[in-house]
């Protein structure tokens, strides 16, 4: 260990977990003669230095000693080595202290050269990852090529030679991606694909026998959670057909699997691909061993519409969710309604509701249940017929806002009352039976669009002014009821005012709830007091940003059509928003209504249907008839990569599809649709 590693001032430095002060002693035991305290505090630098791929400015400081240790260590030093190469590795590292990370590895180069030659192969192979990631010369990596004979150390270096000369190894890689052994070959092929140069003729059927012979990427130079997340995603579309194909024809279980993870990666990628691959994926759901099975369901389940072909296949596993419903394990059943319920078929609507006869905890129907005439249809007589299952049913009526189905709710209140409360609730229907559930819902979930539901149903404000008075006093983070609740309320509120006035500081809270408060009370004092008042408050949480700012540029978007010369000052907090994907399409909806063009905010408007899935962005152009936005939504529509708009890794085609089918419909009713005045300009100030 160097002999200065006292002299950096690491409680001055911080990592994941705040001061440094742990990590000399930490990069000293590296060096420790036991294995076990030396594995010991790898770890332990790996959680704090390294955090989740986290790099900070110990990290800086700490990779001159990681070198050292890699050179001289008694015990781990090809995890040093590794470790040292995905701190300059993107796919890996991230962070603010990221570039600073990189430079530092990069200045290690000389003792990582020297590790090419190590006597231990594991070494060499973690030196060819690391010295290439550093920014090694190419003419290294060709040095050590002829005279090394580990099989796992020259897929490294092929893989470090396709990153750092794609050009002059081309004709290298190409004859080892058909000739040469398994590893060797799996990784050349992989290093011609992330190179952008083709596979010559007969490559497939290599890469398909390497993967049968159990070849490997290793970790460190993988692209994702595994190895073969880019097997198919890379290569053109044909290629990816034939591999798929080949991997599937093997009489290996575990290539079989292989292949179909491939293809579910691909599929997340490429709107084209579930056309091209789902064939071949649902010809495999009988296969004779039961993993391969589940691989292929699993697969089908998550590959959007072009799992409609066999929803026969998908509605005969999903009968047996009865039999699972009850358990923790997500299983292909689970996975098979869960696609149903997506397509729009109605054999969802058995199995769901017999799990919940049978006394399993209230099976949930997924909230992106696609609405169709005959899924609502089945639905409603499904209920008329057996109301006890609005436990089940009536959320996704909610979700709908299926006011056609009403009638059945009214009729199922009874037997489920605060399951068709809620959906009552979200469809807009004032029932006076669901008063009490309301009532409950507002003081168990805090939840304002039910509080204010009973004041329209019963007259009482009691819930309401109690919702409203918590989250004043910043003990209660309430659900987001209607925006207009509180305008709406109007002297019903004005208990609240003092405690309103005292939020609004003309500085942002410290917590986002707090600030969230402080719009809220800008709200109550705007109703009964006017605006002005609330104008610098608005004005601090606008300026702070994120998820408050959001509020913030609504409640001026709902007060601009009355109060749009009060509010003018606003404009240039709101335009430096724009940036702010918390924010942005509040703030751009907020200018316009303050009479910016809609041509000054496309970029904006547009950003903003990533960020939320479409679930503001969308909604909003529609609002503002941004008609400018059309080319840049088509774009979005008709390219083949997918949108990253999921909430989880398995719901990717599905999400991007739905969005694209809201694209679609945005672009038609922008097109039918005149432009026209969002200011509100001619009502009174």
């Amino acid at each position: 260990m160097p002999h200065d590693l006292p002299e950096v001032h690491w409680a001055g430095l911080s990592h994941a977990y705040g001061p440094a002060s742990d990590t000399a002693d930490l990069l000293r035991q590296l060096g420790a003669p036991d294995r076990e305290a030396a594995e010991a505090a790898l770890a332990e630098l790996y959680g704090s230095i390294f955090h989740q791929g986290t790099v900070y400015p110990a990290t800086v400081a700490a990779v001159p000693f990681l070198a050292e240790s890699a050179r001289t260590a008694p015990h781990g030093r090809a995890d040093l080595v590794w470790l040292l190469g995905q701190l300059a590795d993107p796919q890996h590292a991230y962070g603010e202290d990221f570039p600073a990370v990189r430079a530092a590895v990069a200045a290690c180069r000389p003792v990582l050269l020297d590790l090419l030659p190590d006597p231990d192969p594991e070494v060499r192979e973690a030196a060819a990852y690391a010295a290439a990631r550093a920014g090694a010369p190419a003419a290294a990596l060709w040095q050590r090529w002829p005279a090394e004979r580990s099989e796992p150390v020259r897929a490294s270096l092929a893989l470090g030679l396709g990153l750092t000369d794609p050009t002059g190894a081309q004709s290298t890689l190409t004859d080892q991606a058909r000739h040469g052994p398994p590893a060797l070959r799996l990784a050349a092929a992989i290093a011609l694909l992330r190179a952008g140069l083709p596979w010559p003729p007969g490559t497939v059927a290599a890469v398909a026998a390497a993967v049968d012979a159990g070849a490997t990427i290793a970790y460190w130079w993988a692209r994702g959670a595994d190895w073969s997340d880019e097997l198919l995603v890379a290569p053109a579309a044909p290629v990816a057909v034939d591999l798929l194909r080949h991997l599937l024809a093997s009489t290996r279980a575990e290539t079989r699997r292989t292949g179909l993870w491939a293809a579910a990666q691909r599929c997340d990628a490429s709107r084209s691909a579930p056309a091209e691959l789902v064939p071949l994926v649902a010809a495999v759901a009988r296969d004779p061993d039961p993993e391969v099975r589940r691989a292929a369901l699993d697969t089908l389940s998550r590959a959007g519409a072009a799992a409609g072909p066999y929803a026969d296949l998908l509605a005969e596993v999903a009968a047996g969710y009865p039999q699972v419903a009850g358990g923790r394990a997500i299983t292909v059943a689970h996975d098979a309604l869960g696609a149903l319920t997506r397509l729009g078929d109605p054999r969802w609507i058995e199995p769901v509701c017999a799990a919940a006869a049978a006394g399993h905890p209230r099976p949930r129907v997924p909230d992106r249940a696609r609405r169709t005439p005959v899924v609502l249809d089945a639905v409603r007589r499904r209920l008329a017929a057996e109301p006890a299952r609005a436990d089940v049913l009536a959320g996704v009526l909610g979700h709908w806002r299926a006011e056609a189905a009403v009638p059945e709710l009214r009729a199922a209140l009874p037997y489920a009352g605060p399951e068709v409360a809620g959906a009552l609730l979200a469809i807009g229907y004032d029932d006076p039976r669901a008063a009490p559930y309301l009532r409950a819902r507002a003081a168990q979930s805090a939840d304002l669009a039910a509080a204010a539901a009973v004041l329209r149903i019963t007259g009482d404000v009691r819930p309401l002014r109690k919702l409203v008075g918590a989250a004043l006093a910043g003990g209660l983070r309430p659900l987001p009821g209607p925006v207009t609740v509180v305008a709406d309320s109007g002297e019903a509120l004005r208990p609240l005012l003092p405690a309103a006035r005292a939020r609004l500081t003309g500085v942002p809270d410290a917590t986002y709830p707090q600030r969230e408060a402080q719009i809220l009370a800008a709200r109550v004092v705007a109703a009964l007091d006017g605006v002005p008042p609330v104008l610098a408050t608005v004005r601090a949480v606008l300026a702070a940003g994120h998820v408050p700012a959001r509020a913030a540029a609504d409640l001026v978007a709902d007060l601009a059509p009355a109060h749009r010369d009060t509010l003018a000052g606003l404009r240039p907090v709101l335009r430096d928003r724009l940036g702010d994907r918390w924010c942005r399409v509040a703030a751009a909806r907020a200018l316009a209504r303050l009479g910016v063009p809609t041509a000054d905010l496309t970029q904006a408007l547009v950003a903003g249907v990533t960020d939320y899935a479409g679930r503001f962005g969308l909604a909003t152009i529609r609002e503002l008839s941004a008609t400018e936005t059309v080319p840049l939504l088509a774009g979005l529509a008709d390219g083949d990569g997918r949108l990253d708009v999921a909430g989880s890794a398995d719901d990717v085609v599905w999400s991007d599809e739905a969005l694209v089918e809201e694209l679609h419909a945005t672009i038609a009713a922008l097109r039918d649709r005149p432009a026209r005045d969002v200011t509100g300009a001619g009502r009174s100030r």
